[in-house]
């Protein structure tokens, strides 16, 4: 967001070259006072961003931002109550960590090893997961799992 009532100041100009490989919107704000028109500076025409007009102050309107958002990253796909989404880092990193206990356990299994070592990453799913919901996996559940094994046969 820029200042539209005054020329680009040095820090201006630094942002402007920082965003111009990365997905941005210039928002040209305070239209309501003196223009500048900074549309037409070409340190900013030479970003090939969008560039909105705005008054915070006069017409907090914000729906033209709205809109671009949604077609730069296709806000409106997003549908919440259709697909899961993990808005968390660390539950995602969580998630990844599960997902390659899985792994490792499924090769375990194919590689005909014994039981117990397929144990060792079960426990650490339920451990990644439980880290997210805040359940504890005790021993017994651990236990539980694998007496529907045979072992040692």
């Amino acid at each position: 967001m820029f200042d539209n009532s005054k020329p680009l100041n040095k820090e201006d100009k630094e942002i402007l070259e920082f965003i111009k490989n990365k997905k941005a919107i210039i928002l040209l704000n305070k239209i309501d006072l003196k223009e500048s028109n900074l549309e037409k500076c070409k340190e900013i025409i030479d970003t090939n961003k969008k560039v909105l007009k705005i008054s915070l102050a006069s017409e907090p309107n914000l729906n033209g931002l709205y809109n671009e958002l949604d077609i730069m990253f296709g806000l409106s796909e997003i549908m919440p109550e259709n697909e899961i989404m993990i808005t968390n880092i660390r539950h995602k990193e969580l998630i990844e960590d599960a997902l390659n206990h899985v792994r490792e356990a499924k090769k375990s299994l194919e590689d005909n090893m014994p039981i117990d070592i397929v144990s060792i990453n079960i426990k650490e799913i339920m451990q990644d997961l439980g880290k997210i919901t805040g359940d504890n996996v005790s021993e017994d559940v651990i236990k539980e799992i694998f007496s529907k094994f045979c072992l040692g046969k």
